[in-house]
């Protein structure tokens, strides 16, 4: 089996020996080439904490500790990655004799010659030298992880194009109209459920005035059902700045009812962090209940 030659980094001085490596790539427009050549070398463990540099300055380039994509260099001695230039004629059959590929290799297909044997054997906790490892490398194939890349990249960006974006004008209404959903200010009800508000939410209200910490957030489920859900201390957190009332946690239908003494409430999630009913009134009440049991008001410093 042939293996291509992944050199490790040149040794550095002894005062960056703490500094992370850094990988060199343009800037400006990107494509899927870079990011996946980027991508894969931070899934190795000598990379996994490297410094991406988006520059086309020779001397910013020069200091990188592997460059892709850009300086017009092809020299995996130098760790130097690039596929721009005119006498870059490269393939797989060339640069490893007995693969069938006669493509001519980007950066990130250089990227997977290189590196691919080091990568999958990482990712698969073996060696190098096992023959699966070579039986993937072939089957994986290059090309269909760069269509596998675009395909991801594409639904994202029509994820954020056509759902994230739009969300925000939803929240800023939201927001606007708070004080009309309650005195509070705190609760806010979004026009459409099941839309992406936590990230705009958390942007947009470090600007309201007066200044408030939203606590509610309450909307329509597919089924048409209202929710109640508490906003997260922080984006990614589990933890709510409000839960609903440990009380209630866990509970549904007659016997959450009987517990909040407001009726229709379908469930409330054993955290706290969400609960159901059936109109939006009781959604909100189930919000106001939880407000009015606070011993203050916190406040956005």
């Amino acid at each position: 089996m042939f293996v291509p030659e992944s050199v490790p980094p040149s040794k550095r001085p002894c005062s960056k020996l703490m500094a992370p490596p850094r990988i060199g790539t343009h800037n400006g427009t990107f494509h899927c080439d870079e990011a996946l050549a980027c991508a894969l070398l931070r899934l190795l463990p000598e990379y996994r904490d490297a410094e991406i540099v988006r520059t086309r300055d020779p001397e910013k380039l020069a200091s990188c500790d592997i460059v892709v994509d850009v300086g017009g260099e092809y020299d995996p001695q130098r760790h130097r990655y690039d596929h721009h230039q005119r006498s870059f004629t490269e393939t797989m059959s060339s640069l490893c004799p007995g693969k069938p590929w006669q493509t001519k290799l980007s950066s990130a297909g250089l990227i997977y010659l290189h590196f691919g044997h080091k990568l999958l054997a990482q990712l698969l906790g073996t060696s190098e030298d096992d023959s699966v490892v070579g039986t993937l490398y072939d089957k994986a194939g290059f090309k269909r992880a760069m269509n596998l890349v675009q395909e991801e990249f594409l639904q994202r960006l029509d994820f954020y194009q056509h759902s994230w974006l739009p969300a925000r004008a939803l929240v800023e209404e939201a927001l606007a109209q708070r004080f009309q959903v309650d005195p509070s200010g705190e609760i806010v009800e979004l026009a459409k459920g099941g839309c992406p508000w936590k990230e705009h939410l958390y942007h947009l209200e470090s600007g309201l005035s007066p200044p408030v910490a939203i606590m509610f957030v309450i909307y329509t489920d597919q089924a048409g059902q209202w929710r109640v859900q508490s906003v997260p201390k922080e984006l990614h957190s589990f933890q709510s700045r409000l839960p609903l009332p440990e009380p209630w946690r866990g509970l549904r239908d007659k016997a959450l009812d009987q517990v909040s003494g407001i009726p229709g409430c379908i469930f409330v999630h054993a955290s706290g962090f969400i609960g159901g009913h059936c109109t939006r009134e009781g959604a909100l009440s189930m919000a106001r209940a939880t407000l009015a049991q606070r011993s203050h008001l916190p406040q956005i410093s």
